[in-house]
This record gives structure tokens, C-alpha cells and sequence, in this order.
């Protein structure tokens, strides 16, 4: 009975002590993210994001940028959902990537893989086309994806599993101010005020009542504002369930709908965009 019970006892404490699924820390690229300058950015490209670009048509645009430092490794990979209609079109018709270094040396991402990844913590099934890892330079990397069909991807950058910063709009460093020489009777000119940087996370409910049809559809779910707009018409329980949801707080609805599911809204982690500011 003692050697029965021996192999089940360290099989357990291996599951016990084995470190929690951690996922890449989502980011969904908007309508207006068209260039890098507009889009998002990542404060630091190191921290594990992942960065959701979904597409209706060819010939759309959506950009964003990530920070990194002298010495750290530049890492991104190219994925989609091993599902229809990514996983059914040929790598001539799926988004192109295109990634400008702080130098200026272009890499065009050549997709030559597809190999299945399956993502534990959203029970997703993923397909690596193409993986880049190498020394970074010291700087702002853009990225710029273009449509050539219907289709959303993930573009994965960095490793380190901790909570990252994003960052929307332009980053302004200080302008220095120069003093004047003063006079006997004339104080120092005081320096300008470092401009406020305003974070992807402040998002406003009359900012989510804008957004209020199929066409632009947000929600706040749990103190969470989710871009549900390309979801409209992939849920399975018809475009109804989430339509009702555009523009106003949904977190009583959505639990409603639910109901007995286990953590709900890890389904929604492709459309978040940042925590609900009150």
C-alpha cells in the first residue's frame, strides 16, 4: 500500500509546487491605431504583451510601438487563432509585419512556421508563423501591420512575465527651458512642467457611451472596459447577446449569461482595453 501511494504523492506535490499558467498581458489595437505615432506603446518591450490587430478588409492599417534598452533581447512572434478564417489562409493573404528599428533597419516578418501552441490560461489554440529574437537596439521599435484579407492576428512581444505599462499618444520629452541672465532685482526663470502622459487604462464611461453600436461597441465588464465590436458576430449565442452589452455597464448581464462558469471573462482577454477610470 506504502509503494502505491509514494508515485501519487509526488506526482501531486510536483502539480502543487509546478509555477501558475501566466498569459501575455493583452493590448487591443483600435480603428484610430493606424500609425505608430497614434498607436499604443510599450513602455517597456522586454514585459510579455500581447498585441490583438483584427482586420475586415485589405489594405487596413494598425501600428504600435515598443521601448527597449541597450542589452535586453528584442523578442516577438507572429500567431493566430488555429481557427477559420486565419488557419485557412495561405501566408500570402494574412496580415504582412513590418518592424522599423530605432536605427531605422526594416524587418519584414517572413511567416515559415505553423506550429500549434496551446495557450492554458484562455484554453486557446495558437499557431506560431514566425519567431524573432535577437540583440536589441537602444530605442522606440514601430510596427506596422497591413490586411490583405479578413483576418486578426497576435503579435507576442517580449518574455517577462510582469505587469506592464502602455502607453496612447505622443510621448513628449520636457522642453528645457533656457534662463535668461538676471538682473539685479530678477528671479531664475523656473523650469516647464514635464507633460502629463496619459495611460491606455483611463477610460471613462462617456468615453464607453460614445461606443455604443455594432459598428463601435464597448462595455464595461467587472471594472474592465472590453472592445467587444469584433465579437458581435462570432458569439456563439447570437450578435443579440452582445449587442445589448454596447455603451453601458454590462457586468450584471454578462454575469446573468454566465452563470456557473468558472471565471467568465477570461474569454474576453483579446478585448480588453484597460481598466474602467471613475
Amino acid at each position: 500500500m506504502y509503494r502505491r501511494l509514494t508515485p501519487l504523492i509526488a506526482i501531486a506535490l510536483a502539480i502543487s509546487l509546478a509555477p501558475a499558467a501566466s498569459a501575455h498581458q493583452p493590448v487591443v489595437l483600435l480603428d484610430t491605431d493606424t500609425t505608430p505615432s497614434a498607436g499604443p506603446l510599450l513602455v517597456d518591450g522586454t514585459i510579455s504583451f500581447a498585441i490583438r490587430a483584427s482586420f475586415t478588409k485589405s489594405g487596413q492599417k494598425k501600428a504600435f510601438r515598443a521601448a527597449l534598452k541597450e542589452g535586453d533581447i528584442f523578442s516577438v512572434q507572429y500567431l493566430i487563432v488555429d481557427k477559420k478564417p486565419e488557419s485557412g489562409l495561405k501566408n500570402s493573404l494574412l496580415p504582412q509585419l513590418v518592424i522599423t528599428s530605432p536605427t531605422g533597419k526594416k524587418i519584414t516578418v517572413v511567416m515559415k512556421e505553423r506550429t500549434p501552441f496551446f495557450e492554458s490560461f484562455t484554453r486557446t489554440t495558437y499557431l506560431y508563423l514566425s519567431r524573432v529574437s535577437q540583440p536589441a537596439e537602444a530605442g522606440i521599435y514601430s510596427f506596422v501591420i497591413t490586411s490583405r484579407a479578413r483576418a486578426a492576428i497576435t503579435v507576442a512581444v517580449g518574455d517577462r512575465e510582469v505587469q506592464g505599462e502602455v502607453v496612447r499618444g505622443a510621448v513628449q520629452a520636457p522642453t528645457p527651458t533656457v534662463k535668461p541672465t538676471p538682473a539685479a532685482t530678477q528671479e531664475p526663470a523656473k523650469a516647464s512642467p514635464t507633460p502629463e502622459v496619459t495611460t491606455q487604462s483611463a477610460y471613462t464611461m462617456a468615453k464607453v457611451k460614445e461606443n455604443n453600436s455594432a459598428a463601435s461597441c464597448w462595455s464595461v465588464i467587472s471594472g474592465n472596459v472590453y472592445n467587444l465590436t469584433q465579437w458581435i458576430n462570432q458569439h456563439p449565442g447570437g450578435p443579440s447577446a452582445i449587442a445589448s452589452l454596447c455603451g453601458v455597464d454590462g457586468t450584471a448581464s454578462f454575469n446573468a449569461q454566465h452563470r456557473g462558469e468558472g471565471k467568465p471573462t477570461q474569454r474576453l482577454s483579446d478585448y480588453l482595453l484597460g481598466a474602467l477610470v471613475k
